[in-house]
């Protein structure tokens, strides 16, 4: 019975140490979503933390510290008359968009909603950070959090 203990045990600090370096890789950015993998070129996908000035990529967990890009654009506040913007209003719904970034490629455009769900005791935030497809007309949720106020940009 002893060992029994002791294997659960070993098991246990094993899956706690492993979690712990997901989250330090991931600076608490987790998320198991794997839906952005159905969207072509997701690895250029490039996340900055306005805060530290740090970059990130989408992997399985979630995002992932990356080396930082110096030529990193911001796309926030998007021009309401634009192409992109009049497109994602038509077909996908989109409300409240913080940033819009259209793929090299012109398939996919990138975009962030911010959701306010407010509550009268706190003010509630969730940010979406979506892909939506010209192709299919499709929107994929990519990643997503609370009170995740990221910048993106796609190389």
């Amino acid at each position: 019975m002893k060992r029994w203990r002791k294997i659960i045990l070993g098991i246990f600090i094993i899956l706690v140490v492993f979690m712990g370096m997901i989250l330090y890789l991931s600076e608490f950015h987790l998320d198991l979503s794997q839906d952005y993998r159905r969207v072509g070129g997701y690895e250029n996908i490039v996340f900055k933390d306005p805060r530290s000035d740090q970059c990130f990529r989408l992997c399985v967990w979630g995002l992932m510290k990356t080396e930082n890009k110096n030529v990193f654009k911001e796309h926030r506040n998007p021009d309401i008359t634009s192409y992109e913007y009049q497109l994602l209003a038509e077909n996908a719904d989109a409300e409240n968009v913080w940033q819009l970034v259209p793929s090299p490629d012109g398939r996919y455009i990138l975009y962030v909603e911010r959701i306010y769900r407010g509550t009268g005791i706190t003010d509630d935030e969730d940010v979406y950070y979506r892909v939506y497809s010209t192709a299919d007309k499709t929107s994929v949720t990519i990643y997503s959090g609370f009170k995740q106020f990221l910048l993106v940009d796609w190389k």
